[in-house]
């Protein structure tokens, strides 16, 4: 019994940076793009991680569509036009119908993941506080007290420039999605697998 932890435990660090690179897990299969479609439907621990993952994102999208409507108000009609409730109904109904729009274009969650990852997440994590920082500290831009914030803005700067093209890439190559197909381990029959 020790053995086989000691060997999968030495196989680890392979393992990792193989999956790392997008190859095979040393098992003959890939992970997928979305995360959760790497576990088995069955799995109850799965199922839950994915019921929250969903109330999260139905109770995200009204905040999130609040200040989209807040942005475009402001950005287009804020000094022409006073604010009234017809305006707002119809910016509420052309947000809603957009999204619902581009939702049902895909079903590859994966693609969705990874360009919010690199057109959202980056620049809010790493580009943006290290831009704010570089503009509010005094001193030169190409100071010894500020090339930190400008290492962190580059780098950030280049993963989101390189996660952009691997995106388009793999859209114009036609990323092959499983479409709810069920993992390879999943058709194992449980008689069969080993703890």
């Amino acid at each position: 019994m020790q053995g086989k932890y000691t060997v999968r435990t030495a196989e680890l660090p392979d393992e990792a940076a193989a999956d790392a690179n997008g190859k095979e897990n040393g098992e003959g299969r890939t992970g997928k793009g979305d995360l959760f479609e790497n576990y088995c439907k069955d799995d109850d621990l799965a199922n839950v991680a994915r019921l929250l993952f969903t109330l999260t994102i139905m109770l995200t999208y009204p905040i999130e569509c609040f200040v989209t409507r807040e942005v475009l108000d402001n950005a287009f009609f804020v000094t022409r036009f006073p604010s009234n409730l017809v305006r707002h109904i119809i910016m509420t109904l052309f947000i809603v119908l957009t999204t619902f729009a581009f939702s049902t274009l895909t079903d590859c969650l994966g693609i969705v993941l990874e360009l919010n990852g690199v057109l959202a997440a980056i620049p809010l994590a790493y580009i943006l506080p290290a831009a704010t920082y570089l503009k509010l500290e005094n001193g030169p831009l190409l100071s010894w007290a500020k090339f930190p914030a400008l290492m962190l803005a580059v780098c950030g700067a280049a993963v989101a420039i390189c996660g952009t093209v691997v995106a388009i890439i793999d859209i114009n190559a036609g990323i092959s999605c499983s479409h709810g197909a069920d993992m390879p381990y999943c058709t194992v029959p449980a008689a069969n697998v080993t703890v």
